[in-house]
């Protein structure tokens, strides 16, 4: 079982509503975090430098508000996991940045 990370541009105050959301990755039980790897988003640090804008917030697919330190603790603890995608499967969509942070440029399901 796995959750999948958003990350929300310009919230409703009211209800935490965007209309520009970002699927930031996946994680799954026993794997590292992936990450989804966007055009102009291919490394973990990137990733950190987009989610520390003051206009984004980062949500679980159960609409969860998760703080970036929240988040970036859990990347941390997901490094200790077994499994990473990117080691295992490596292709055209799925590499490593170069913190061995496992990305996928395909689908997420």
């Amino acid at each position: 079982m796995g959750t999948n990370y958003y990350a929300r541009e310009d919230c409703c105050k009211e209800c935490g509503h965007s209309n520009n959301v970002v699927h930031i990755g996946k994680s799954s039980a026993g794997w590292t975090f992936s990450f989804h790897a966007l055009y102009d988003i291919k490394s973990y640090r990137e990733w950190l430098m987009f989610l520390n804008q003051k206009n984004v917030k980062i949500f679980s697919e159960y609409n969860d508000e998760i703080s970036l330190k929240d988040f970036k603790d859990l990347v941390e603890r997901k490094r200790k996991e077994k499994h990473n995608h990117a080691k295992e499967y490596p292709d055209n969509e799925h590499f490593l940045d170069s913190e061995e942070n496992s990305f996928c440029g395909g689908d997420f399901s």
